[in-house]
């Protein structure tokens, strides 16, 4: 009986061997590739194909092909995956045999904090209560060169430039410009706001930085400043709460800002903009050239 006993567990010792070898294989490595940039999957009546480009020191193109049975039914298409903050790529154009990438991108949120720049020692904007909002592309086109691509985009941007002080107040100058105003005896000031919205064209040079996950990017956008409004809060002597607010203000309506900005993974990063064209229009008044610093999201 003894006898027996041995043998069973040595079968159940074989097949518990067996089963855990079976289990611990290793799968048979397909492709691999170091600092991956980009792929591409493509359906085709032959099998999937699957397209890795990278972007190390001189750049490289891996591919592998898994064949389908020869009884399979399949659909072809074509899909590219990656760049920008939502991902949307424009498949490669190949038709014009250059190699060049073609890519439909969107970048994205900006916030930051506005500082009026050129206004001397005079009390101006309070930085640390003027922001700006804005997505940097809506919709744009890259045109990618190993580690580098430009792009052209559109996008829109909020900024509102505001004043704290109690005893005066921002108005509207004969110009149609902004200026400081004197208040009330009794009035007690909330704030003033000067909000400007744009519609943005950038044009901006990406930089991968080689074995690392960091990206530049640098250039010029475009601004159509299509909206400005001036808007005053305020308490009178009696504790009742007025509001005085105007459109009627001379914003320069085209502008150009210098932006740059570094970030993780097209993720989290940092930007700076800065415009060295003046807010208003008004040759009078109060007048400043905007200066932003600020966090981008998909940047």
């Amino acid at each position: 009986m003894e006898r027996l006993y041995s043998y069973i567990y040595l079968i159940l010792a074989l097949g518990f061997c067996l089963e855990t070898n079976a289990q611990t294989e290793k799968a048979d490595t397909l492709l691999k590739t170091e600092t991956p940039s980009r792929m591409v999957i493509t359906e085709s009546p032959d099998g999937t194909r699957i397209t890795v480009t990278g972007y190390g020191e001189e750049g490289y193109e891996a591919s592998v092909l898994s064949e389908y049975p020869s009884e399979s039914s399949v659909s072809s298409r074509q899909m590219t995956l990656g760049g920008g903050m939502l991902g949307l790529i424009a498949d490669k154009d190949e038709r014009c045999g250059s190699g060049s990438n073609w890519e439909a991108v969107v970048d994205g949120i900006c916030i930051g904090l506005d500082k009026a720049t050129g206004l001397g020692n005079c009390r101006g904007m309070q930085w640390s209560k003027s922001f700006e909002i804005g997505w940097l592309n809506c919709i744009g086109v890259a045109y990618s060169f190993g580690p580098s691509s430009v792009s052209l985009g559109v996008g829109f941007d909020w900024r509102n430039y505001k004043t704290t002080f109690s005893d005066r107040c921002l108005v509207v100058t004969p110009e149609k410009g902004i200026d400081w105003g004197s208040v009330k005896e009794g009035d007690n000031v909330r704030f003033s706001r000067l909000k400007i919205f744009s519609l943005q064209l950038p044009l901006l040079y990406r930089l991968r930085i080689p074995k690392t996950s960091l990206n530049l990017k640098v250039g010029p956008i475009f601004n159509f400043n299509t909206y400005g409004s001036l808007k005053t809060s305020y308490y009178d002597s009696n504790g009742n709460k007025w509001e005085d607010f105007t459109k009627d203000i001379n914003q320069r309506i085209f502008t150009v800002d210098f932006f740059g900005s570094m970030s993780l993974c097209n993720a989290v990063g940092i930007y700076v903009r800065y415009s060295p064209m003046k807010v208003m229009n008004a040759s009078d008044g109060l007048n400043f050239r905007p200066l932003t610093i600020g966090v981008g999201f998909g940047i």
